[in-house]
């Protein structure tokens, strides 16, 4: 927070905080952004100046604070963000990754179905990918049914017989 905000905290008998209850304060000190001094100094510095409440004043001028621009706080807020762009990407590429390192069981037996095997052969090709997850895993990635009953029936020792 110190990086955004920088260390300054506000003293003067206007600054208010997160816990403030603002319901309980005159609306005349709710004011964010500006003055009712049109004479104060919009220049943060280090010499500390009389503060003036809402009910000693008279004059009623009012005027927008000054926007100082601070490159510092821009570039940090620059690389905040992409720090959390950088996070979001790992945590992304960390799911796809899991996901791929894990086996679908269920997606392995509904495309060895679609394959036309029965419940025997299922079980002996089953077998053979929990023996070898990398084989399980290439069979789950693959898309063309061809392919898929090529390396099937090769686990089963034999040649596919011609897909109906």
């Amino acid at each position: 927070m110190e990086c955004i905000f920088g260390n300054d905290t506000a003293t003067g008998d206007r600054a208010v905080s997160g816990f403030d209850n603002f319901s309980s304060m005159p609306s005349s000190l709710i004011i964010v952004n500006e003055l009712d001094n049109p004479t104060e100094d919009t220049d943060p510095s280090p010499t500390p100046s009389r503060k003036r409440h809402a009910e000693e004043g008279t004059i009623t001028a009012r005027r927008k604070r000054t926007k100082h621009h601070d490159d510092d706080s821009h570039r940090s807020l620059a690389l905040i963000a992409e720090s959390s762009k950088k996070i979001a990407d790992a945590i992304h590429m960390q799911a796809t990754l899991d996901t791929l390192n894990h086996i679908n069981w269920q997606l392995i037996t509904e495309k060895l179905e679609a394959i036309n095997l029965d419940l025997v052969e299922i079980m002996k090709v089953m077998k053979a990918f929990r023996s070898d997850e990398d084989l399980a895993k290439v069979f789950m990635s693959l898309t063309n049914i061809t392919i898929m009953r090529a390396l099937v029936f090769e686990q089963l020792g034999r040649d596919p017989p011609p897909f109906p």
